[in-house]
């Protein structure tokens, strides 16, 4: 085996400066609260409380010594692949990765690019304006991962800070948008058993797009990696076929969404009245959705995964719902909260394998 393990090689102790101090803690409070109260409760520390006040425990924790900012980092870098993300599947190269399961091969391509220091690095906290690689592992015949960052800013929309004002006896209302840094990740992760692949990217504000991220992904490491050789799993018919298992009694999700196009273009949707209701129920609409997908092709999907005291099937891992959105047009999976890795595996093994069927 030819990686390093990326928790257990951080040193000890690291300065940090103030802004990067100020960037930790942000970071931190980005992660839920159940998973911020398991983290403290963990370290047998003080976990009750809002959000707020759980980012004065901690910062109080710190001053006492009872807790360092090193061991945040490497609490964020943990959740880096967990957290709320857009993800695109992959089929390999089958006439490239028997290369990729040769160590000497790898070793000289990680050589020969300058990258041989990256094996070792962990995931910056100030980061660069452009999306640069700061991190590979490589596990011999079995998997090759690449971790890439990049600062990106962007406005939210706030309309809890809206205000109105008055000018000549008109009324102007100011709509407010929230300044955001966020860090962005991505994470290429081939698997060189069965050469299928995934490209995971943590979530952008929302004036940006993923396809973008790809595109400069794929250039980022184009000059050592045949990115272009990958080929993405068209997820449209997944959106069909989790439609007919929950048509035909046997749900793998519960829908809270479906929208299928038109032989002609035309995009027709169903939503439910709420996310615990499925948008089967109605006699009408489930006559009318089902002549459009059979006839259609999948364009999105909103769906629960069912946990496994509710779905037994496939070796359910799931322990509760898990929300995602599949948009067939970008072929790509949208996982909406903080997840466990084994369910983030699970939902993209069952997508992948729906897709085919």
């Amino acid at each position: 085996m030819y990686s390093e393990n990326r928790t257990e090689n951080k040193i000890n102790h690291q300065e940090y400066t103030e802004e990067e101090r100020e960037q930790i803690l942000n970071y931190v409070m980005e992660l839920r609260g159940d998973i911020i109260r398991e983290f403290l409760r963990e370290r047998n520390l003080t976990r009750s409380g809002t959000k707020p006040e759980l980012r004065q425990r901690i910062e109080q924790h710190i001053e006492e010594g009872k807790l360092t900012y090193t061991e945040l980092v490497n609490f964020i870098d943990r959740f880096a692949p967990l957290g709320k993300q857009h993800v695109y599947l992959y089929d390999g190269p089958e006439n490239e990765v028997s290369q990729w399961r040769d160590e000497k091969y790898v070793r000289e391509i990680i050589e020969n690019n300058g990258l041989i220091e990256l094996l070792i690095s962990e995931l910056p906290l100030i980061l660069p304006q452009e999306l640069t690689i700061s991190t590979i592992e490589y596990h011999s015949s079995s998997e090759f991962k690449i971790y890439a960052v990049q600062k990106r800013e962007g406005y939210e929309r706030k309309p809890e800070y809206d205000t109105t004002t008055t000018r000549d006896n008109r009324e102007i209302l100011l709509k407010a948008y929230e300044h955001i840094v966020t860090r962005l990740v991505v994470i290429f992760r081939w698997n060189l058993v069965a050469n299928t692949a995934t490209l995971q990217i943590s979530q952008l504000p929302s004036s940006q797009k993923y396809e973008d991220v790809e595109i400069q992904f794929s250039q980022l490491v184009e000059n050592w990696l045949n990115f272009s050789a990958f080929e993405k799993v068209s997820l449209r018919r997944t959106i069909n076929k989790l439609f007919e298992l929950e048509r035909d009694g046997s749900p793998e999700a519960r829908s809270h969404n479906f929208s299928f196009l038109s032989p002609g273009g035309r995009k027709v949707d169903a939503r439910s009245p709420t996310p615990d209701d499925s948008v089967f129920g109605e006699e009408l609409i489930d006559n009318a959705m089902n002549y459009v997908e059979k006839n259609g092709v999948g364009n999105l999907g909103n769906f629960y995964w069912l946990p496994n005291y509710v779905n037994p099937n496939n070796n359910n891992p799931l322990t509760s719902e898990v929300h995602t959105i599949i948009v067939g047009k970008h072929n790509r999976i949208n996982f909406t909260t903080n997840n466990r890795q084994e369910d983030i595996e699970y939902v993209l093994s069952r997508v992948r394998i729906l897709s085919q069927q």
